[in-house]
């Protein structure tokens, strides 16, 4: 007495095994095949190549192998019957899901994208989707699949351009960031928030970088109003603050700050205003400055504790921050 093979699982494997071929050798792509441990509804992935390249796009695969899946005709190919189970399953699928029907002497090799506006049901527990005639492996299905993924790109400049910035950021004790013009006319803080991404993906260089930043509007060079009089940029920097940027944490304390001169600006009502030959000096309601600076530090907090940051860099901020206003705007 030994173990007996089911018909169904011989099947199973004959058409793994001769679907994996097809990849390699006709599409020139790479085959991953899952577990049948693992089977929930998809066989397999195929892995897109190009020129050599392996790109990491992926189709996901369903194999059904055997004449039966022949049996059921339509006028212009096939009915396929799938468990109800999967439907969810395919659903949840980030990847293109297609089926494949391969007869016993892979005669037939058709298939069919899932998509659940093409079904029908065909009862409590299944559901049906045609597959034309048309749809050949050997015919179109290369085409398909990779029309079907979004446009395989050479990343290698934003890879070296990615890695020389970061590299940069690295090395450098104090950064200038350019906020674009419609930036400020679509209230839009798009720019400095992927900045601040970029150095919150580095614990490192996101301790590195506190009070190290500040902030520049190159668009507006050629205007003759001083910056604190355009009005749309003072609009942005108020909206900033309230929602939520960490200012604090990143712009320069080390010497004169741009960025937190203006922001108070932008923020607190004026009371006076001198020209003392050398630039503007400029008075400010207290009562303002006090909400301003309150504001500032709750955001400060919020932003440190997101981002699990010691309590005594907090400290170290707070007192740079709290000796820049003493000495430059208090």
């Amino acid at each position: 007495m030994f173990p007996k093979r089911s018909e169904s699982a011989q099947k199973g494997v004959e058409g793994q095994a001769f679907f994996q071929l097809f990849v390699v050798s006709q599409l020139k792509c790479i085959y991953h095949p899952v577990n049948q441990e693992n089977d929930s509804g998809i066989d397999g992935y195929i892995e897109l190549v190009v020129d050599g390249n392996t790109s990491g796009k992926l189709i996901a695969v369903q194999i059904k192998h055997g004449n039966s899946y022949f049996k059921s005709k339509t006028k212009s190919g096939y009915k396929y019957t799938g468990e109800y189970k999967h439907l969810n399953y395919y659903m949840n699928q980030q990847l293109p899901v297609f089926i494949i029907i391969l007869d016993d002497k892979f005669e037939k090799q058709l298939w069919v994208e899932f998509d659940i506006k093409k079904i029908t049901s065909s009862g409590t527990n299944s559901w049906n989707i045609e597959i034309s005639e048309e749809n050949s492996l050997t015919k179109n299905f290369h085409e398909t699949i990779f029309n079907k993924v979004s446009p395989i790109v050479d990343f290698d400049e934003t890879i070296r351009w990615n890695l020389a910035l970061n590299s940069l950021l690295q090395e450098s004790n104090f950064s200038i960031i350019a906020i674009p013009k419609n930036d400020i006319n679509t209230i839009s803080f798009d720019t400095i928030n992927e900045f601040i991404d970029r150095l919150s993906g580095n614990g490192d260089l996101l301790v590195k970088s506190a009070n190290t930043l500040d902030i520049f509007f190159p668009e507006y060079d050629e205007d003759t109003r001083e910056i604190f009089q355009i009005p749309e940029i003072m609009n942005w920097l108020k909206q900033s603050v309230d929602n939520g940027l960490p200012w604090f944490y990143f712009l320069n304390t080390k010497g004169k700050s741009t960025g937190l001169h203006l922001l108070v600006t932008a923020y607190c009502s004026i009371t006076n205003v001198d020209f003392s030959g050398k630039g503007f000096i400029i008075n400010y309601s207290p009562e303002d400055l006090k909400f301003f600076i309150e504001k500032n530090f709750d955001n400060l907090n919020r932003f440190m504790e997101a981002h699990h940051l010691d309590i005594e860099l907090n400290k170290d901020i707070s007192e740079r921050i709290s000796n820049y206003f003493s000495e430059h705007l208090i």
